[in-house]
C-alpha cells in the first residue's frame, strides 16, 4: 500500500523485486541495497512531474552509503547502473529518499562514517529485465522480474 506523503514522490505503487537488505563492502564504502521495486512509473517533485518515455518504464532502487574511510571523499551514483545485454543504464534521476522528494547531488560528499540514504530512479526499457546492478566494484545479482 502507499503511504500519503509519498504520493509526493511517486503517484502509485510499484512491483517489489528485492526487499531483502544486501550490504557490499568495497574501498572503504558500505552500500546497501535496501530495496528493488519495477515502478511506480512516474515520480513527483514539488510541481514537476517525470516519466520515462515510451518504452520505458522505472526501476527503483532504495540504498544507504556509508564512507568508512578516515577523510571526507566523494561517491559517483553515475558509478550505478543495470544491465540491458550490451547496454548499461545509469540513474536517470536521484532522489534523499525522504518523504518530500527531493532530487539531489549525482556526486555527494560524505565525510567520515557518514551515511546517506538515496533512491535511484533509473529509466529502463519495458521489454527487458536487468540481471544485475553495478555500483563500481560492487555488483549484486537481480531476480527476473
Amino acid at each position: 500500500m502507499c503511504v500519503g506523503l509519498a504520493a509526493l514522490a511517486a503517484t502509485s505503487c510499484g512491483h517489489t523485486i528485492v526487499d531483502t537488505p544486501t550490504k557490499f563492502r568495497d574501498d572503504g564504502w558500505v552500500l546497501t541495497i535496501r530495496k528493488v521495486t519495477d515502478g511506480p512509473n512516474a515520480y513527483r517533485e514539488m510541481n514537476t512531474a517525470y516519466t520515462p518515455v515510451k518504452g520505458q518504464r522505472l526501476i527503483w532502487v532504495h540504498v544507504t552509503l556509508r564512507n568508512l574511510k578516515t577523510v571526507p571523499r566523494k561517491f559517483n551514483f553515475d558509478r550505478c547502473d543495470l544491465d540491458a545485454g550490451d547496454k548499461v543504464y545509469v540513474p536517470t534521476l536521484i532522489d534523499a529518499d525522504d518523504i518530500g522528494g527531493n532530487l539531489v547531488a549525482r556526486e555527494p560528499e560524505l565525510g567520515v562514517n557518514e551515511y546517506i540514504d538515496r533512491r535511484l530512479i533509473f529509466a529502463y526499457p519495458r521489454d527487458r529485465s536487468p540481471t544485475r546492478l553495478s555500483c563500481t566494484p560492487m555488483v549484486m545479482p537481480l531476480p527476473q522480474f
